[in-house]
């Protein structure tokens, strides 16, 4: 089975689909964290309505919404189809982004924006461009081969009240990676990661920041969180996305049946 690191994606909705595998007594190294990270269940599909807040240095917000789904196309090699639909503002409402995961090669990316009228590829020069004025960039977005990083187990420490394993992944490659580093805070109990620093490339300093900031509960028997930020500490920028709620439910559901349709070039440029 394929081992990727699905660091900041599932595309956006991974950071919310964060399943979990029970913890073992056994002496255990920042590579096996990682991978029990990336074993984690996250069902065959899942759906969402979310919130993506934009907020500038000045604490002033600009709220979006989108919709999520997301289905796994191969089981063997553990490859997703995602598509994100943006219905609020009307400003940017209809855009649609398609993101195809690829086995030993970079995910397909694609979007449509409603004001060209067409579907335009997202090319790996653009990689580190900004995701619709998000904190994310596309690349945030692709899954990772484990194979591709070094880790090393920093130490174990609390953070926001669960313990957690603090590992450091450093890239085979670092020409191919955005980050010089990252150094991850993943659960002991459910190997969730719930704070990661991303450390840039040039300076090698901290550059952006990542925190959850709910609860980890289960929905249909997996372990979800609900919301995150996205810091970029050199503007003071940030992005908070996180799941909507009707009446007091998530509107989050997994291993619901998607159609195939969904996910194809048709759709990202018709909505049909």
């Amino acid at each position: 089975m394929k081992k990727t690191i699905k660091i900041i994606s599932i595309s956006l909705i991974a950071l919310f689909v964060i399943g979990s595998l029970n913890m073992t007594a056994a002496a255990i190294d920042g590579r096996e964290i990682m991978e029990k990270v990336d074993e984690r269940d996250t069902g065959d599909s899942r759906h969402a309505l979310m919130g993506m807040d934009l907020i500038d240095a000045d604490g002033d917000v600009r709220p979006r919404v989108l919709e999520v789904w997301s289905q796994k196309v191969d089981f063997e090699q553990d490859l997703d189809h995602t598509i994100m639909v943006f219905h609020e503002p009307s400003s940017i409402k209809n855009t649609r982004f398609l993101q195809k995961e690829n086995d030993g090669e970079d995910d397909d990316q694609w979007i449509y924006l409603p004001d060209l009228g067409r579907v335009r590829r997202i090319s790996g020069g653009q990689g580190g461009d900004s995701f619709m004025g998000s904190d994310f960039t596309y690349d945030d977005m692709k899954s990772r081969e484990i194979d591709n990083f070094e880790y090393e187990l920093l130490r174990e420490e609390e953070f926001n009240g669960y313990q957690t394993y603090v590992v450091e992944a450093i890239p085979k490659n670092p020409a191919e990676e955005q980050y010089a580093k990252t150094i991850s805070w993943v659960t002991r109990e459910h190997y969730i990661p719930v704070k990661l620093e991303m450390y840039d490339k040039d300076s090698e300093e901290l550059y952006k920041l990542m925190t959850v900031n709910s609860e980890i509960k289960k929905i249909d028997g997996i372990w979800t969180v609900f919301s995150a930020t996205m810091e970029n500490l050199d503007s003071g920028h940030s992005t908070r996305l996180y799941i909507q709620q009707r009446d007091g439910n998530y509107l989050l559901e997994y291993n619901k049946e998607i159609d195939d349709g969904r996910f194809t070039q048709q759709y990202l440029e018709t909505g049909r």
